[in-house]
């Protein structure tokens, strides 16, 4: 394992770093724009959060497969997650920009832009969240009653 700090936050993940660090989709999607590129040496198992391809609420749809994940500490309330990965949060009415969760497994080999949400929409950042950049494709599996409460606390 290796470990991964940013802004005094670390990680650590079975990976290691590759240079040139490959640009991301979204460069404000990170605090001050700090991300690394990486290359998993063994299995993880991660978050995705989405709308399981419905607008909801009055926003962009987003599907159970996609290229941001959640990483690190996900043993949180949906609007802690919404909060700390500074999602596209709440609507007049309150709720969170997602309805849904899917676990997603990245195998050996996987690159991933890593490093901490920025406050890019409404919420705070500063959690863990992953872009896929290449590799073997991640696979998802839609959860149910918000599984996730249940597991060990990392993705």
């Amino acid at each position: 394992m290796a470990k991964f700090t940013f802004s005094g936050k670390s990680i650590e993940l079975p990976a290691v770093v590759m240079t040139p660090t490959c640009a991301s989709f979204d460069p404000t999607a990170w605090v001050s724009g700090d991300h690394l590129t990486i290359r998993l040496l063994d299995t993880i198992h991660a978050l995705r959060v989405h709308t399981n391809g419905r607008a909801f609420p009055k926003r962009e749809l987003s599907h159970a497969a996609g290229r941001w994940i959640l990483i690190g500490d996900v043993i949180l309330t949906s609007s802690e997650i919404a909060d700390s990965r500074s999602l596209p949060t709440n609507d007049p009415t309150g709720m969170t920009a997602f309805t849904h969760t899917s676990e997603a497994v990245l195998v050996r080999n996987v690159v991933l832009n890593i490093g901490l949400a920025s406050e890019k929409y409404a919420g705070r950042g500063g959690g863990f969240q992953a872009e896929y950049v290449g590799g073997p494709e991640i696979q998802f599996k839609l959860l149910t009653d918000k599984i996730w409460h249940g597991r060990a606390g990392f993705a």
